[in-house]
């Protein structure tokens, strides 16, 4: 399940640091004489970290339908089996409380990567709006 994840993201995130690579900041940097790997790190990698926690807040809803896919292929159990077998046997309850949980679970992970920008990029905790 992870394989597919693991290449989006490496993609995603080289094309980001090679585009936060080209900006006027990190040439700034470098002209100072900042270290490398400092500006690496800090300048570059925090930057080009803001689409891939997008990404993974996305990703959520795509993980738990095709940990579902996962569970009733292999036989394992868990919430995707469940889900599937009461489907089979119309227990709406169930179906209602899986379909809530994992709405939860993609609202929160959408919120907490929503206050992960503040932290990563200070540019977007100094927003204020002047209406």
């Amino acid at each position: 399940m992870s394989l597919l994840l693991i290449a989006s993201i490496t993609r995603l995130l080289r094309s980001a640091m090679l585009e936060t690579l080209d900006s006027e900041f990190v040439k700034l940097a470098r002209a100072k004489g900042v270290a490398e790997w400092k500006v690496v790190w800090v300048h570059v990698f925090r930057n080009a970290m803001l689409p891939i926690m997008t990404f993974m807040a996305i990703w959520i809803g795509t993980a738990v339908s095709g940990s579902v896919v996962v569970e009733v292929v292999f036989d394992w159990p868990g919430i995707g089996a469940m889900f599937v077998d009461s489907i089979g046997t119309r227990d709406f309850p169930i179906i209602q409380a899986i379909v809530g949980l994992v709405a939860v679970s993609v609202l929160m992970a959408n919120l907490a990567v929503d206050l992960l920008y503040g932290v990563v990029d200070p540019r977007i905790r100094l927003a204020t709006s002047n209406r």
